[in-house]
């Protein structure tokens, strides 16, 4: 008897009660508006909770649903590992209603699809047919045409090509003044842009980026979808990008050849990339409308851009303004560049730049500084997390702006969590004679301080960004170029229109909970070319 009970008491959960829950001043209301409204503050409130409960998990309603945002490295892992009962297509379900427009039949191809992402179909599913396993076809779009050398690279090369034709435009005679922010703004978006989706795409609609950052200003609130009528400049703010994007498919449909020289091609003016094209073809063969195809066009244009210019924009605000680590990134970025045996043009060697100490670990902590993003899953069946019984329908979060400042995890003696530090995450090897065993030197080696639980700017587990590859080596080229490129000098900080203001840009809290934080003010300096 002894025995049974002592069996019933170590396998049932932990904990008897209900996790502690987040206060509010209307209930099932105050906190539904906050999290939308004000993700940041209302994520400051959840980690303090943590902080006074000595607790990893907390309660709150969104829009009248249950909902638990979970902490610490065991929690996450649990989060993440737990296909089968908590899902990961949920918010793409989400975003395919308002952010894609696509109709509530085309969603239903989605939707029913439950034989996963995997290359083997999940238990109980094995007997899909090929055709009817979208979830995986599509991610295999990424699988093949944005994980592999031959694309990445060919993306970064045009990235590459464009962005520094850009820069070219400047002076090598004379000082000009810029704002960071917003120069990135236009020259890189537009040089993201034209990579991925063609030339064509801008040609069609010469105002796509004033239409696009239309409409990054307002896409979390977009998400969890506020009706329409609440919101009418919103939704307009989507439909004009939308409408953009329908142009640019169909005029690609129109004009590309797929029989002729560029159906194999890695870029080409039409569809652009391999991947968007190809995408473009998977739509079409599978049912669904040009008008669902732009709304993916849209979505990606997103994932394209909505973390790059902000991060590399932080960044150069953080390199620029301290000349020892601007000269020490200039040093190390100069070693990458090559000679390109073709052209006798000298240019950055991408492999050799995502692979530098310092830059990396400028890249982590501008990441782990900036972001904001809320990895979302909803139980499909009930789950146990941290001791705690999660009900089925239930909304599980964990969020990259309380996982990544955690002291214990990034943490570093005279460098604590909150605060920027170049070498966080960079270490001093010793380098030894092969012949001789004895340590003729020192090298500066990447070392990743904190674990992959507890950092996750392109979401975790099996629902991850599929542009993070291109994201990284997107970021640190335009930090490469432009530091090799220019002396720069600061001048003087400026509000998002221009006009000067006393105290530094710091996060805009309204991107809070959702993606890359941009500055809410921008950094003027001064710049001239160095060749």
């Amino acid at each position: 008897m002894v025995t049974v009970i002592l069996l019933v008491s170590l396998l049932r959960p932990s904990k008897s009660k209900a996790p502690p829950t987040l206060k509010e001043r209307i209930p099932f209301v105050s906190n539904t508006i906050q999290y939308l409204t004000d993700c940041g503050t209302f994520l400051d409130r959840v980690s303090e909770t943590f902080k006074t409960t000595n607790t990893n998990i907390v309660k709150f309603y969104l829009a009248g649903t249950p909902a638990y945002i979970v902490a610490g490295t065991a929690n996450v892992q649990r989060m993440l590992r737990t296909v089968d009962s908590l899902d990961g297509n949920f918010l793409n379900l989400l975003l395919m209603d308002k952010f894609w427009g696509m109709s509530h039949s085309e969603i239903d191809k989605f939707a029913q699809d439950h034989s996963g992402r995997g290359k083997t179909a999940l238990p109980g599913t094995e007997g899909t047919p090929p055709e009817q396993r979208i979830w995986h076809s599509h991610d295999q779009l990424y699988v093949e045409f944005l994980s592999k050398h031959k694309y990445i690279d060919a993306l970064a090369d045009s990235f590459y090509r464009l962005f520094n034709e850009r820069l070219d435009r400047q002076s090598k005679d004379e000082w000009q003044t810029v704002e960071v922010f917003r120069f990135l703004q236009t020259a890189m978006t537009e040089s993201a842009i034209i990579s991925l989706f063609g030339s064509q795409i801008v040609d069609l609609n010469p105002d796509i980026i004033e239409a696009y950052y239309a409409f990054d200003r307002i896409a979390n609130k977009l998400a969890w979808g506020f009706p329409k009528f609440v919101q009418p400049k919103n939704v307009a703010a989507r439909e004009r990008l939308h409408d953009m994007s329908k142009r640019h498919i169909d005029s690609a449909w129109k004009n590309f050849d797929w029989d002729g020289p560029d159906a194999d091609s890695v870029w080409e003016p039409h569809f652009g990339s391999r991947l968007s094209r190809e995408t473009a073809k998977w739509f079409r063969e599978r049912g669904f409308s040009s008008y669902a195809a732009a709304g993916h066009t849209l979505s990606t244009l997103f994932g394209l851009n909505g973390n790059t210019v902000p991060i590399t924009t932080w960044a150069l605000i953080t390199i620029t303004r301290d000349p020892v680590l601007l000269q020490a990134v200039r040093e190390e970025a100069e070693s990458t560049y090559v000679v390109d045996p073709a052209t006798g043009v000298r240019r950055i060697d991408p492999q050799k730049l995502v692979s530098l100490p310092l830059l990396q670990s400028i890249y982590i902590e501008m990441m782990r500084m900036h972001v904001s993003f809320n990895i979302t899953r909803r139980a499909t069946q009930q789950v146990v997390i941290d001791g705690y019984v999660i009900p089925k329908g239930a909304i599980v979060q964990t969020c990259a702006q309380i996982a990544h400042f955690e002291e214990d995890v990034w943490g570093v003696e005279g460098h604590p969590a909150s605060e920027f530090w170049a070498y966080r995450h960079v270490k001093v090897a010793d380098v030894v004679d092969e012949k001789t065993g004895e340590v003729v030197g020192q090298k500066k080696q990447f070392a990743m301080k904190g674990r992959p639980s507890s950092f996750f700017p392109f979401g975790g587990g099996h629902v991850m960004c599929p542009g993070r590859h291109f994201a990284k080596q997107e970021i640190m080229l335009a930090i490469a170029i432009i530091v090799t490129k220019f002396d720069i000098e600061f001048v003087e900080w400026t509000e998002l229109d221009g006009t000067r203001r006393e105290r530094q840009a710091e996060d805009d809290r309204r991107y809070a909970g959702f993606v890359a934080i941009s500055p809410d003010g921008d950094m003027r300096i001064r710049w001239k070319r160095r060749w």
